[in-house]
């Protein structure tokens, strides 16, 4: 009896600092304008998965979702947009390293999924809207552990959203040679993005967020679809602040190469204006196997290279971020940067932060908003440290999940620290439009003549200049 007692008394004050879960209907229901949705309490911070934003035909725009009458269960992921397979597994270094979540793969992908540290509460929260990487190709908004938004929401007292969307010959065929119908097919991938923002505009509140304190962030092709969106008069109103993580790439597709693809597709599985609306349903594996030889084709003409991508197709997008599209979004804030290495480890990067720096530039010289500038340089330790600063490596830092994606950032005490200064500078940078952070020295805003960029590193960070 004694030896019970003694074990219920150290049982006790163990449950008591056990881990806060709740997965109970009542107590994470919310209402969204299509019906009520149920998730789950994790340590205090609410968490909605797999949640449809909107709904969408092959190659059509995006339309608002089909509203349901019980309470849905958001308590997993939802499918990701089909995609050619990781080829990254076959590493086992990059395995380890990346920690790759592929997913489902399903069409019905439209999808986002919501961390939030109250709901019902009358609070108004910054809300973090992340856009994933792997160019407009592959990727999903639930792809590394470094995406996991609960930790940035518990820290910030912010509400954190990643989304999937469509993607390849899904997102980016362009079939307008084919009539009115399929006048948007060549961006549908972009305008998933606005019907979730749209959708974040009339339903976030009731999740604890600010409709009109949206900060879209992304890396890599994440960070292209910020540019673009700030090209988008669709776009326009439904966000606050930007910042494009290793993604500084401007170009798009010329319409009319990407009308060749488009035409070479359709030959290619025997189509043509009268029965075009058979592209509809044919298994997406030949769609885009097909889609892709008629890509190679049309770039062997000599003409330009094509590929999966934003297509200034004058309509959904009117231009790209260095024709002067851009000047519609002056008024909003930038944070721009890289790492060190980015692909070219573990020689110093010369082509993105190039590239960082001519668009910083452009919206500098447009005139508006400030523009702050990074530069993400700390060492990851693990794998040898064959990795070094690299592609992607800057993500656990700003999500604060330095230890959650400890086999991409080793998890060291000085990661740690630097992880809260990265995340801060993210978070004050969403309430503020300014990134300046306790621990971080004074972060300047960028100018063609200083380039005044923050440098990343542990154990100190620093402001560099333009030699």
């Amino acid at each position: 009896m004694k030896t019970r007692v003694l074990l219920m008394a150290l049982l006790v004050p163990a449950f008591l600092n056990a881990q806060v879960f709740d997965s109970s209907t009542e107590a994470t229901k919310v209402s969204t304008n299509y019906g009520e949705v149920a998730g789950y309490i994790d340590n205090d911070i609410y968490t909605y998965k797999g949640i449809p934003y909107a709904r969408a035909e092959r190659f059509m725009p995006a339309q608002r979702p089909k509203s349901w009458t019980k309470v849905r269960s958001s308590r997993h992921w939802g499918p990701v947009c089909p995609q050619a397979k990781n080829n990254g597994w076959r590493s086992d270094r990059n395995s380890f390293f990346y920690q790759w979540n592929d997913g489902y793969q399903n069409e019905d992908c439209l999808r986002l999924n919501i961390w939030t540290p109250g709901i019902a509460d009358g609070k108004k929260r910054p809300v973090l809207f992340w856009l994933h990487g792997g160019g407009y190709t592959s990727g999903n908004g639930q792809e590394h552990p470094g995406y996991d938004g609960r930790n940035l929401a518990d820290k910030g007292d912010v509400v954190v959203v990643t989304i999937n969307h469509r993607l390849n010959v899904l997102g980016f065929l362009d079939l307008s040679a084919f009539g009115e119908k399929y006048k948007e097919s060549a961006n549908v991938g972009l305008t998933d993005i606005v019907a979730a923002l749209q959708w974040v505009k009339e339903n976030i509140a009731n999740f604890g967020g600010d409709p009109d304190c949206v900060t879209i962030f992304g890396q890599s092709g994440g960070g292209g679809k910020v540019s673009s969106l700030l090209c988008m008069p669709s776009a326009q109103g439904l966000f606050h602040r930007a910042m494009v993580m290793s993604g500084s790439f401007l170009g798009s597709t010329p319409q009319s190469l990407a009308r060749e693809v488009g035409v070479r597709t359709a030959e290619l599985l025997g189509l043509n204006q009268e029965n075009i609306d058979s592209v509809q349903t044919i298994p997406y594996e030949r769609l885009l196997a097909v889609a892709s030889r008629a890509m190679s084709d049309v770039s062997s003409r000599g003409k330009g290279r094509v590929g999966w991508g934003p297509v200034n197709d004058g309509n959904v997008l009117p231009g790209v971020f260095e024709n002067g599209s851009e000047k519609i979004s002056n008024d909003i804030p930038l944070l721009i940067g890289s790492t060190l290495n980015e692909f070219s480890t573990p020689k110093i990067d010369q082509m993105v932060r190039p590239a960082v720096i001519r668009q910083a530039s452009i919206r500098v010289e447009d005139g508006g908003a400030p523009v702050y500038v990074y530069l993400s340089g700390y060492q990851s330790p693990t794998v040898d440290g064959d990795y070094h600063a690299c592609h992607n490596s800057d993500i656990p830092f700003f999500f604060n999940n330095v230890l959650k994606s400890a086999q991409m950032t080793g998890a060291t005490k000085e990661g740690m620290k630097l992880g809260d200064k990265m995340s801060s500078a993210l978070i004050n940078f969403a309430r503020t439009g300014n990134p300046n952070a306790k621990g971080l020295p004074k972060w300047e805003p960028f100018t063609p003549q200083t380039e005044a960029t923050m440098y990343f590193d542990a154990p100190k960070c620093r402001m560099t200049y333009k030699k």
